[in-house]
């Protein structure tokens, strides 16, 4: 089964937020609150790595016009 997106997880977050909100009896507070944090802590990691691939990216596409420009220089 493939992870769920950070829509998905956003959706999740939003949803147990309004459950402790609404004081659900059939989810206590506590079990909201650490859900909460658990899809916090998820969604960090997930938009931290993200971030790191589009940063890895944006440097390997400078070094190829890099290495495009120093090569017109040569012809």
């Amino acid at each position: 089964m493939a992870s769920p997106s950070v829509l998905e997880l956003m959706e999740e977050l939003l949803q147990s937020i309004e459950q402790r909100d609404a004081g659900d009896p059939d989810a206590p507070a506590w079990e909201a609150s650490v859900r909460i944090r658990r899809l916090e802590e998820e969604l960090s990691r997930r938009l931290s790595d993200a971030a790191r691939e589009r940063g890895a990216a944006a440097v390997a596409s400078v070094e190829t016009l890099q290495a495009k420009g120093a090569l017109a220089g040569i012809a």
